[in-house]
Protein backbone atom coordinates (compact mmCIF):
# COMPACT_ATOMS: atom_id res chain seq x y z
CA UNK A 1 0.00 0.00 0.00
CA UNK A 2 1.43 3.26 -0.81
CA UNK A 3 1.45 6.35 1.74
CA UNK A 4 1.08 10.33 0.51
CA UNK A 5 1.87 13.00 2.54
CA UNK A 6 -0.50 15.54 2.35
CA UNK A 7 0.15 19.30 2.93
CA UNK A 8 -1.45 22.00 3.84
CA UNK A 9 -1.39 24.57 0.38
CA UNK A 10 -0.09 27.22 2.99
CA UNK A 11 3.24 25.05 3.60
CA UNK A 12 3.58 24.26 -0.17
CA UNK A 13 3.35 28.02 -1.39
CA UNK A 14 5.87 29.24 1.13
CA UNK A 15 8.51 25.69 -0.06
CA UNK A 16 7.99 26.76 -3.66
CA UNK A 17 7.74 30.32 -3.53
CA UNK A 18 11.42 30.31 -0.89
CA UNK A 19 13.07 27.60 -3.42
CA UNK A 20 12.25 29.83 -5.82
CA UNK A 21 14.26 32.91 -4.18
CA UNK A 22 17.27 31.01 -3.66
CA UNK A 23 17.51 29.55 -7.51
CA UNK A 24 16.41 32.98 -9.04
CA UNK A 25 18.22 35.62 -7.26
CA UNK A 26 20.39 37.83 -9.90
CA UNK A 27 22.66 39.76 -8.02
CA UNK A 28 25.35 41.64 -9.51
CA UNK A 29 28.01 43.71 -7.49
CA UNK A 30 29.46 47.42 -8.44
CA UNK A 31 32.91 47.21 -9.97
CA UNK A 32 35.73 48.51 -7.86
CA UNK A 33 36.11 52.17 -7.35
CA UNK A 34 38.76 54.09 -6.86
CA UNK A 35 38.28 57.84 -4.40
CA UNK A 36 40.68 60.49 -2.69
CA UNK A 37 40.72 61.11 0.98
CA UNK A 38 39.70 64.95 2.17
CA UNK A 39 42.01 66.93 2.51
CA UNK A 40 43.98 66.55 5.87
CA UNK A 41 41.91 63.34 6.84
CA UNK A 42 42.93 59.71 7.03
CA UNK A 43 40.07 58.40 4.77
CA UNK A 44 37.07 59.81 3.64
CA UNK A 45 33.07 59.29 3.67
CA UNK A 46 32.04 57.50 0.92
CA UNK A 47 29.03 57.05 -1.04
CA UNK A 48 28.71 53.13 -2.00
CA UNK A 49 27.54 53.13 -5.81
CA UNK A 50 24.06 51.13 -6.46
CA UNK A 51 23.89 47.19 -6.70
CA UNK A 52 22.23 45.29 -9.49
CA UNK A 53 19.51 43.14 -8.14
CA UNK A 54 15.87 41.58 -8.18
CA UNK A 55 12.60 41.56 -6.57
CA UNK A 56 13.50 37.97 -5.95
CA UNK A 57 16.89 38.55 -3.84
CA UNK A 58 14.93 40.84 -1.22
CA UNK A 59 16.52 43.21 0.95
CA UNK A 60 20.15 43.93 0.41
CA UNK A 61 22.81 44.94 2.99
CA UNK A 62 25.94 46.17 2.20
CA UNK A 63 28.88 45.64 5.04
CA UNK A 64 30.57 48.81 5.29
CA UNK A 65 27.38 50.57 5.57
CA UNK A 66 27.05 53.30 2.67
CA UNK A 67 28.23 56.48 3.79
CA UNK A 68 30.73 54.68 6.09
CA UNK A 69 34.55 56.31 6.61
CA UNK A 70 37.00 54.53 4.84
CA UNK A 71 40.54 54.65 5.80
CA UNK A 72 43.42 55.35 3.41
CA UNK A 73 43.97 51.64 1.62
CA UNK A 74 42.09 48.92 -0.03
CA UNK A 75 38.63 48.03 1.57
CA UNK A 76 36.19 45.31 0.81
CA UNK A 77 32.79 45.56 1.15
CA UNK A 78 30.54 42.73 1.34
CA UNK A 79 26.71 42.89 0.02
CA UNK A 80 24.68 40.27 1.32
CA UNK A 81 21.25 39.83 0.55
CA UNK A 82 17.93 38.68 2.48
CA UNK A 83 17.75 35.29 0.65
CA UNK A 84 21.21 34.74 1.60
CA UNK A 85 23.40 35.24 -1.88
CA UNK A 86 26.36 37.50 -1.42
CA UNK A 87 29.01 39.37 -3.44
CA UNK A 88 31.80 41.79 -3.04
CA UNK A 89 33.84 44.89 -4.54
CA UNK A 90 36.81 46.69 -3.41
CA UNK A 91 36.91 50.45 -2.38
CA UNK A 92 40.17 52.40 -2.83
CA UNK A 93 40.85 55.05 -1.27
CA UNK A 94 44.22 57.47 -2.30
CA UNK A 95 46.75 59.63 -0.19
CA UNK A 96 47.01 62.80 -3.08
CA UNK A 97 47.76 65.26 -0.57
CA UNK A 98 52.10 65.54 0.25
CA UNK A 99 53.44 66.01 4.05
CA UNK A 100 53.30 68.99 5.51
CA UNK A 101 56.85 70.65 6.18
CA UNK A 102 57.21 73.27 8.41
CA UNK A 103 60.36 75.77 7.84
CA UNK A 104 63.98 74.51 8.36
CA UNK A 105 66.02 75.88 11.10
CA UNK A 106 69.54 75.25 12.54
CA UNK A 107 71.59 75.11 15.79
CA UNK A 108 74.04 77.56 14.38
CA UNK A 109 74.01 80.95 11.76
CA UNK A 110 77.51 80.36 10.97
CA UNK A 111 80.20 77.80 11.25
CA UNK A 112 82.96 79.38 12.84
CA UNK A 113 86.13 79.38 12.77
CA UNK A 114 87.39 77.82 9.11
CA UNK A 115 90.06 75.44 10.99
CA UNK A 116 88.76 72.47 8.45
CA UNK A 117 87.29 70.60 11.31
CA UNK A 118 83.65 68.92 10.85
CA UNK A 119 80.82 70.69 12.96
CA UNK A 120 77.93 69.41 14.44
CA UNK A 121 74.44 71.04 13.31
CA UNK A 122 71.02 70.27 14.63
CA UNK A 123 68.41 70.33 11.76
CA UNK A 124 65.06 71.53 12.97
CA UNK A 125 61.71 71.15 11.18
CA UNK A 126 58.49 69.19 12.01
CA UNK A 127 56.64 67.09 9.53
CA UNK A 128 53.19 65.86 9.40
CA UNK A 129 50.58 63.89 7.27
CA UNK A 130 47.07 63.11 6.80
CA UNK A 131 47.55 59.11 7.07
CA UNK A 132 50.38 59.67 9.82
CA UNK A 133 53.22 57.64 8.35
CA UNK A 134 56.10 60.17 7.03
CA UNK A 135 60.02 59.48 6.72
CA UNK A 136 62.15 62.29 6.53
CA UNK A 137 65.86 62.54 4.87
CA UNK A 138 68.60 65.29 4.77
CA UNK A 139 70.53 65.58 1.85
CA UNK A 140 73.82 68.33 1.81
CA UNK A 141 74.94 70.02 -1.23
CA UNK A 142 77.80 73.41 -1.67
CA UNK A 143 79.31 75.58 -3.96
CA UNK A 144 82.77 73.93 -3.32
CA UNK A 145 82.39 72.09 -6.64
CA UNK A 146 86.09 70.48 -5.36
CA UNK A 147 84.94 68.81 -2.00
CA UNK A 148 83.10 65.73 -3.60
CA UNK A 149 80.49 65.65 -1.08
CA UNK A 150 83.65 65.15 1.25
CA UNK A 151 83.36 67.47 3.74
CA UNK A 152 79.59 67.12 4.93
CA UNK A 153 78.09 64.11 7.16
CA UNK A 154 74.78 63.18 7.65
CA UNK A 155 74.07 61.45 10.66
CA UNK A 156 70.53 60.87 10.71
CA UNK A 157 67.07 63.11 9.86
CA UNK A 158 68.29 65.82 12.84
CA UNK A 159 71.96 66.04 13.07
CA UNK A 160 74.48 66.42 10.18
CA UNK A 161 78.42 67.27 10.11
CA UNK A 162 80.05 69.92 8.14
CA UNK A 163 83.62 70.86 7.45
CA UNK A 164 84.77 74.40 8.61
CA UNK A 165 86.42 75.56 5.51
CA UNK A 166 86.34 78.64 3.28
CA UNK A 167 86.63 78.16 -0.79
CA UNK A 168 90.24 78.18 -2.46
CA UNK A 169 89.71 81.56 -3.00
CA UNK A 170 89.01 82.96 0.23
CA UNK A 171 85.01 83.59 -0.30
CA UNK A 172 82.82 81.49 2.08
CA UNK A 173 81.83 78.51 1.78
CA UNK A 174 77.84 77.43 1.85
CA UNK A 175 76.10 74.51 2.55
CA UNK A 176 73.18 73.95 1.70
CA UNK A 177 70.78 71.52 3.45
CA UNK A 178 67.92 70.02 1.70
CA UNK A 179 64.87 67.99 4.11
CA UNK A 180 62.63 65.43 1.83
CA UNK A 181 59.48 64.33 3.78
CA UNK A 182 57.96 61.20 2.36
CA UNK A 183 54.90 59.59 2.98
CA UNK A 184 53.26 55.82 2.59
CA UNK A 185 51.67 57.06 -0.86
CA UNK A 186 55.28 58.21 -1.94
CA UNK A 187 53.74 61.98 -1.89
CA UNK A 188 57.07 64.25 -1.36
CA UNK A 189 57.77 67.89 0.40
CA UNK A 190 60.97 69.64 0.54
CA UNK A 191 62.39 72.51 2.40
CA UNK A 192 66.23 73.89 1.90
CA UNK A 193 67.96 75.93 3.85
CA UNK A 194 72.30 77.22 3.85
CA UNK A 195 74.67 78.46 5.90
CA UNK A 196 78.03 79.61 5.53
CA UNK A 197 81.89 79.01 6.72
CA UNK A 198 82.56 82.29 8.45
CA UNK A 199 86.10 83.52 8.04
CA UNK A 200 86.89 85.40 11.01
CA UNK A 201 85.13 86.38 14.32
CA UNK A 202 85.31 89.89 16.44
CA UNK A 203 83.86 92.60 18.65
CA UNK A 204 82.35 95.39 17.83
CA UNK A 205 79.87 97.54 20.26
CA UNK A 206 79.15 94.31 22.15
CA UNK A 207 78.12 92.60 18.75
CA UNK A 208 79.46 89.92 17.55
CA UNK A 209 80.29 90.04 13.72
CA UNK A 210 81.14 87.32 11.74
CA UNK A 211 83.06 87.94 8.26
Amino acid sequence: MKTFLILPLTVLFIFFHLSGTTQNCNLTCPENIVVKADSGKSGTHVTLPVTTFDSACGAIRYTPSSGSFFKIGSSSVIVNTASGQRCSFTVTVTDNEPPILSPVSLSSKRIWPANGRMKELGVRYISADNANETSCVLSVTSNDDAANGQDAEVVDAHLVRLRALRLPNGMARVYMITVTCTDAAGNTTKRTTGISVAKNIFLQKNNIIRL
